[in-house]
């Protein structure tokens, strides 16, 4: 089993599936929509079977800090600065590909820092009334990871 303090050597985006279920469909079009974002991506494999407990470990695993959880029931992409309880995006939508994909294109644009593609099925689970706040809070997010990184690799970043 995977724990929160240990960080993966290969800077990616973490898929934590479930060892309960065979997700291979789902896991497939999260890492395709990961791949045309260009971003790289990592498998772990966890014995939890909830979505957004799995999807908590992957962004405490990643060191982009963005995780995707897969279980039987539902996807979920995390964020490793929010609370365990409090994902980014959520569904329980079990048989449609398109959102599976889109899953994978959200996780990468939050790392590059880029606006999510939308889709109405889609259940947010922050509380935010406005969608260019959302944004804002995102692209905040990600500029201080970035900032906080360039600080540790002993170089300074112009915001």
């Amino acid at each position: 089993m995977m724990h929160s303090d240990i960080k993966l050597i290969k800077p990616s985006i973490v898929i934590c599936i479930s060892e309960d279920g065979q997700d291979e469909y789902k896991i497939r079009e999260i890492k395709a929509g990961i791949e045309e974002e260009g971003i790289p991506y990592s498998l772990l494999q966890a014995k939890n079977s909830d979505a957004i407990a799995l999807a908590w470990q992957a962004a405490a695993a990643s060191q982009l800090g963005v995780g995707v959880g897969v279980s039987p029931a539902g996807v979920c992409i995390h964020y490793h600065k929010l609370s365990e309880d409090t994902p980014l995006f959520i569904s329980e939508t079990a048989s449609n590909p398109g959102i599976w994909r889109q899953f994978g294109y959200n996780a990468a644009r939050l790392v590059k820092g880029l606006p999510f593609k939308d889709n109405d099925n889609r259940k947010s689970v922050i509380d935010i009334d406005d969608e260019a706040q959302l944004y804002e809070q995102v692209y905040q997010i990600v500029m201080k990871v970035l900032s906080e990184t360039a600080q540790g690799a002993g170089r300074s970043t112009y915001v």
